[in-house]
Order: C-alpha cells, then structure tokens, then sequence
C-alpha cells in the first residue's frame, strides 16, 4: 500500500520540491523521469533516499555554501552567486556601512555616524589607509602600505588571467556579474557603464579638492596603465576587442546563428578579430574562409529600416549618437574587411526574429558558395 494518498508523480515533485530543494529545471526534469521509470516505491522516505543517493548530497552544507548549489545542477559561476546571495541575506557585511550605522560604536556609547562607519568598514580592507591606520601606522605610512597592497593585488590578479567565470560574475565593473542575476545583455551594460562612473577626475575633484583630486586621478591612471603594461601581447589584444564588441558580450540571436551555422557543419569562428594598427582592432561576428557575416541589432546598428540618418540613439554612460554617424562608422569597419579580401553579408536582427529559416538559408549558401 502507498504511504500518500497521492499518485507516484506527485509525492516524487513533493520530494523534489520540499525535501531536496532548489535543484536546477533541467535536472528536475531528469530526476523526474527517471523516478517514473525506476518503479520506486511510493514511499516519501524511499523517494528521498533515492535522491540523496543519486546527487551525493550532504546533509551538513547549508545554502551559503557553493557546493549546496553544484550538487543541485548549477553551474560553478551560478552557484557562487547563488551562495553568495543566500549570506547576504542572512548575513550583514562588515564591509557594508548600513551594517555600521546599524551598531552602537563602544567609544562613544551612541550610533556610529557616516564617518565613522566608514573608516570601521574600511578598516577591514588593506587596500585602504584605513587599515593601517587602525594598526598603528601614521596616515601617510599607511597611504603608502594601502598602494603597495594595491599594486601587489593588481600584479596578482594579471597572472590569473582573464577567463576566471568566478571573478567575472563578482565584479559590478563586468557584464557577468548581472546577467548572472537575471537582466538582459543590454540592461547589463547599462549598469555596468553606471557603475564604473563612480571614480571619475570630477568625483576625485569633487571629494578630495582641486590638488589632491588630481594627485589620487593621476596615481590611479598610472596604477592602471602600469597594470596593463604588465600584460602579455596577447592579453593586451584581448582587452581591446571586449572594448569593440560591447564589453566581450554577444547577443542572443547571433549566438544562436553561430549554434546553428555550426550545427549544419559550417566551418565557422566567431568573434574574429583584424589587426588594424599596432593596438586596435576590428572585430567581425562570424567568420568562414574569406567571409564574414555581420550581425547587427536593429538599435545598437541603427537599422536604416527603422531610423533615418538624424534620428538620436541614446547609449550607455549617456552618450547621444546619431544614426548616421553610425552608419558611417560601420561602413568604414566593413570596407576595411573588404579591402583585406573578404566578402560580408549583414544579417539584421528583426530578418532574423521574423524569418529565421529564410535568413539561415541565406547564411549557408553565402559562406558555401
């Protein structure tokens, strides 16, 4: 006799739902199956068991840890910012200031004021004064100690590279960090662009006065010419095709053409990058032989179809272009391939949402011909 009243698939999605928890759709899914399949007992401990012993899961990790998250079916880069998120829930930083504001400062017997709570959650990173200054150092000791801590950190962090998922999806400086939560590649960049507006020479100004503003805008922009100096030929030029194709992003039609290009065994490479000076390059969006395929949006390209030339585009940072300087701009990229030997076929992202087989036809007979 069944324990549960319920019929075998539903007590096996009570299991999965309230007993293992969070696991990922498409491994739910093959879970599911292959609990329907196992003529498993209908038996809420049975089914549990059976789960646990088929993800290995561990009773003692809890949802702040990464692990939790792998073994549920998510990616490594998921599960770090799902775990993260969890203890941040849960948990208040010492890094945040609304955590210090929240305290009563034992010094003083009242609430930690803007200042105070400042140095306390600065105090805890040694790359800033503040830290050495708590550990006894005289401010302009410190200044130094929290530099050299920087440029060590930097040097560090260019021997790593530049592929770490992890890293990506932990810095609000990169598109990762947000398409990771959920907003859409162009949402990302827009965020990404507001936030890398916080240090800028008219902030430094603003916060530190004329002299010194300037003096912390010129260390900065030599700390991080010196860190890209540090960074091998191959790296350099890396760096300067994210900056050309949106900060390294692509978007989700003309990932899907490459898929599918690819599928139909098309010999093709995306991303393709054409010297065009010593430090800059263009780069082209697919790439066969001597051909290449362009994918433009219709916003991002200003699709002729549905702007005219003095038509104004608002992007990222604020910046207004308009329309026609982006054609012009785009022109000039692909007679530059063309004038290398290539021939080019621009495939607009509206041909592509409204008529994918016809424009994938295209696509194939263009590069095979």
């Amino acid at each position: 006799m069944p324990r549960w009243n319920n019929n075998l698939e539903s007590n096996c999605k009570g299991v999965l739902d309230n007993n293992i928890k969070n696991i990922k759709s498409d491994l739910y899914q093959q879970l599911l199956l292959r609990l329907l399949e196992s003529n498993i007992e209908n038996n809420k401990k049975i089914i549990e068991k059976f789960l646990r012993n088929k993800l290995n899961l561990v009773t003692t990790l809890s949802k702040h840890t990464k692990e939790y998250w792998v073994l549920r079916g998510w990616s490594d880069s998921e599960s770090y910012v799902k775990s993260k998120e969890h203890k941040q829930i849960n948990c208040k930083s010492v890094y945040s200031q609304q955590t210090w504001l929240g305290k009563i400062n034992s010094n003083t017997g009242k609430h930690y004021t803007l200042e105070e709570a400042d140095f306390e959650r600065n105090s805890r990173r040694p790359i800033r004064k503040e830290y050495w200054i708590k550990k006894g150092y005289l401010e302009n000791e410190a200044i130094q100690l929290a530099d050299d801590t920087k440029q060590k950190n930097n040097k560090k962090g260019s021997q790593k590279g530049v592929q770490d998922d992890i890293r990506r999806v932990t810095s609000k400086r990169c598109i990762e960090y947000f398409t990771s939560r959920g907003y859409s590649t162009e949402e990302a960049t827009i965020l990404v662009s507001e936030n890398q507006k916080y240090f800028s020479k008219e902030i430094c100004l603003k916060q530190h006065g004329e002299t010194n503003g300037l003096k912390i805008w010129k260390n900065r922009q030599e700390n991080w010419q010196a860190t890209l100096n540090a960074k091998s030929p191959e790296e350099k030029a890396r760096i300067n095709r994210l900056k050309l194709f949106k900060g390294g992003s692509v978007s989700k039609g003309e990932k899907l053409l490459f898929e599918i290009l690819t599928f139909n065994d098309i010999k093709c490479s995306k991303q393709h990058a054409i010297l065009k000076s010593k430090t800059n390059y263009y780069v082209y969006d697919i790439i066969s032989n001597n051909k290449i395929i362009e994918y433009n949006g219709d916003y991002w390209h200003a699709n002729p179809k549905k702007y005219i030339s003095d038509d104004i585009l608002k992007f990222p940072g604020g910046k207004q272009v308009q329309a026609q300087h982006i054609w012009d701009k785009d022109q000039k990229k692909l007679q530059y391939a063309r004038d290398q030997g290539y021939e080019i076929l621009v495939v607009w992202e509206s041909d592509f949402k409204k008529n994918q087989e016809k424009v994938i036809k295209q696509c194939i007979q263009f590069l095979t011909q």
